[in-house]
């Protein structure tokens, strides 16, 4: 059985609000519980954004979802080509293994077909092979996705996910940052599971 307390957890994130996005309403879940602490690792800023505006929206979010500023290491890779940094991902991940020593960890899941993500999933799974690992899903970036693990969220969970994604004014208008659609997918992975919101994740690596 997979415990969501009293863990460390690492959400990662190839481009700052990926965790938002595929598992925003589990990491404020998570953050509710005393005993829990969870790390953001964002490798990278969206293409095409001025950084000092979209570092404000990143800490609106994260404060959003309840995320302790001194729990969120940020790194600056060139976001259309972390490929060429793997090795340095690598590096990093392996050197938060060693320190952190995670319980879990959330990264894009293996069905993703963006490029950066496909790195940030390859890299994650070596660095983390002696941990539980969970994909967290991205629609419109997985031609198929193995829905393997679902977490129950209530509303709350879900509104902040909503709010940490409106957090981010610059992306408005980016068909998948709609709160209908935020809140739509939160319902039917929830009636999947007979509850009322969920979120879905693909199981990569299960250590009990």
């Amino acid at each position: 059985m997979l415990s969501l307390s009293d863990c460390q957890v690492i959400a990662i994130a190839p481009h700052i609000d990926d965790v938002e996005l595929g598992a925003g309403a589990t990491i404020h879940h998570l953050t509710k519980s005393k005993g829990n602490k969870v790390y953001y690792v964002g490798l990278s800023l969206p293409p095409l954004v001025d950084s000092n505006t979209f570092h404000e929206e990143f800490r609106e979010s994260t404060q959003i979802l309840g995320l302790d500023p001194e729990r969120i290491i940020l790194r600056n890779f060139n976001p259309r080509n972390l490929f060429d940094a793997r090795s340095e991902i690598l590096q990093l991940f392996y050197d938060l293994n060693k320190e952190l020593k995670p319980d879990l960890v959330l990264i894009p899941n293996s069905q993703d077909i963006h490029q950066s993500h496909e790195v940030v999933f390859a890299e994650a799974r070596r660095a983390f092979k002696y941990t539980t690992i969970l994909g967290y899903e991205l629609p419109w970036n997985s031609l198929d996705f193995s829905m393997d693990v679902f977490i129950t969220v209530d509303r709350e969970d879900v509104e902040a996910k909503v709010a940490a994604i409106n957090a981010y004014r610059t992306q408005k208008n980016r068909m998948f940052f709609a709160n209908d659609i935020v809140g739509d997918l939160a319902r039917v992975r929830g009636k999947q599971i007979g509850r009322e919101y969920a979120e879905c994740f693909e199981l990569t690596r299960l250590i009990v």
